[in-house]
C-alpha cells in the first residue's frame, strides 16, 4: 500500500464515500462533497482520486450493468476498504486534532 495516511481531497472523497454506504460512483461523491464540504469537485477529479485511492489499497471497484441513459456505458463503483481505510482515517485525524491543539482562541473571534 505504501501511505498510512490522506491528502485532503483523498481524505474527503473517502469519507463522502463513507456516508453514501461505503459504496459509489464518482457523480454521487461529488455531489456529498459539496453538500457537506461546501468543496466545488467535478466527477472527473473525484473519479481520478478514486482510481488513486483504488491503486493504493484503499478502495476496491466493480463494473455496474450497461447502463441505455449512458450510451450503454457501465459506470464504475467503488467500494471502501476498510481494513485499510479505518486506520488511515485515525491517523489522518489524530495528526490533525494534534496540529489545531491550543489554536482554538484563534477561531473564538470569528
Amino acid at each position: 500500500m505504501g501511505r498510512s495516511r490522506f491528502g485532503e481531497l483523498e481524505e474527503q472523497v473517502v469519507l463522502a464515500l463513507l456516508q453514501l454506504g461505503g459504496e459509489s460512483y464518482a457523480v454521487p461523491v461529488a455531489e456529498e462533497l459539496e453538500k457537506r464540504a461546501g468543496r466545488d469537485a467535478s466527477p472527473a477529479t473525484v473519479y481520478m482520486v478514486m482510481r488513486r485511492l483504488e491503486e493504493q489499497g484503499f478502495l476496491e471497484s466493480r463494473v455496474g450493468t450497461p447502463d441505455p441513459k449512458r450510451g450503454g456505458r457501465p459506470r464504475r463503483f467503488y467500494r471502501v476498504v476498510e481494513k485499510a481505510v479505518v486506520p488511515a482515517l485515525a491517523e489522518s485525524r489524530r495528526a490533525r486534532l494534534a496540529l489545531w491543539e491550543g489554536l482554538e482562541p484563534l477561531l473564538e473571534d470569528s
